[in-house]
């Protein structure tokens, strides 16, 4: 498995570019798990990106750039991660960067397993052979190879028995 270095090892500088970008689906995670994030992050003067950053309406290519602008993306997986060409979209563009050595990948395992996305398996799995039925091959496969890719690496896991807040809060 690859192994991710820890947020703390991260100098933060307020003045920067966002350095930790957030990629997620679903309005259920905005606005629990996501929103704790914030405040946590925002509490210890880390600078983030999340789409509720941007106007509504832009072209894909503006969170790239803030992908590229990143220091560290958190891949925050979900039963719904799936549903969304964005994320997949997001992923693969995190993995390019990743393997260029400019971005750091912590994968969050938001009540799934590693073991779920790299079989694709279950409701993970389902959504993800419902939405390649309206792409090209070679997107299906980038999208599979980032899944698989993402899912190998070192990351931490949520499986929902305790509150989002809590979970956000634990000192590890």
């Amino acid at each position: 498995m690859k192994k991710s270095p820890s947020l703390r090892s991260y100098s933060m500088d307020a003045s920067a570019q966002p350095q930790v970008f957030i990629n997620f689906r679903g309005a259920e995670l905005r606005h629990s798990f996501i929103g704790h994030l914030k405040k946590a992050f925002e509490r210890n003067g880390i600078n983030f990106f999340i789409d509720t950053n941007e106007q509504k309406g832009l072209n894909q290519k503006v969170f790239f750039k803030r992908i590229e602008e990143s220091k560290i993306a958190l891949a925050i997986f979900s039963p719904r991660y799936t549903e969304s060409r964005w994320c997949l979209d997001e992923l693969v563009k995190m993995k390019e960067c990743m393997e260029a050595n400019k971005l750091v990948i912590v994968p969050i395992f938001y009540k799934v397993t590693p073991y779920t996305i790299q079989g694709l398996m279950g409701d993970f799995g389902d959504k993800l052979r419902e939405l390649v039925k309206y792409v090209d091959d070679v997107r299906e496969k980038k999208w599979t190879e980032a899944l698989k890719y993402a899912s190998t690496i070192i990351g931490i896991n949520y499986d929902g028995k305790r509150y989002g807040i809590g979970f956000v809060n634990h000192k590890r």
